[in-house]
């Protein structure tokens, strides 16, 4: 075992810096030799893409639409609209009221209850509807005591 501790070793285990840098350099013109790649198109064409591969693609054979359109006007619409046709339904419309203002046959039969009822409902709606100047009034009315109640202070200190 002693004669091994004397023998010194052919070459050192840690690497000296200059050692280093001449193995990097020599790598790394080797390496851009190995980066440098060239592919085989041909050899990928016809690996990857086998003319009976379809990718999943699903051709569909759908039959034409049904519609067809009017080759150099051949075919002419059927529905056509007549101004006076249109003009003679626009004025006897014009002489009727409009459906939502109609009278219905129920508001005369309807008893003094349920026409009291809507009477009630149409004055709630309207005192709904309302609301911003009730708001209005009871700001208007609260600034009103505050005044008064300062101005009782007021009367109130200068009277002690």
């Amino acid at each position: 075992m002693a004669q091994n501790l004397q023998k010194k070793p052919a070459k050192g285990i840690l690497k000296t810096s200059r050692s280093v840098d001449s193995q990097d350099n020599a790598m790394a013109s080797s390496s851009k030799r190995a980066k440098e790649q060239r592919f085989d198109e041909i050899n990928i064409m016809e690996t990857f893409h086998p003319p009976d591969k379809d990718y999943g693609h699903m051709k569909v054979d759908e039959p034409k639409t049904p519609y067809s359109e009017a080759v150099d006007g051949d075919l002419e619409p059927t529905d056509e609209l007549d101004a006076n046709i249109l003009a003679a339904k626009l004025a006897a419309s014009m002489n009727k009221p409009p459906k939502c203002l109609e009278s219905s046959e129920s508001d005369e039969d309807e008893t003094e209850e349920e026409r009291q009822r809507r009477l009630e409902f149409k004055k709630k709606r309207k005192i709904h509807y309302n609301e911003f100047q009730a708001l209005q009034l009871a700001r208007q009315l609260m600034a009103q005591e505050e005044e008064e109640d300062e101005e009782e202070e007021k009367g109130g200190t200068s009277a002690t």
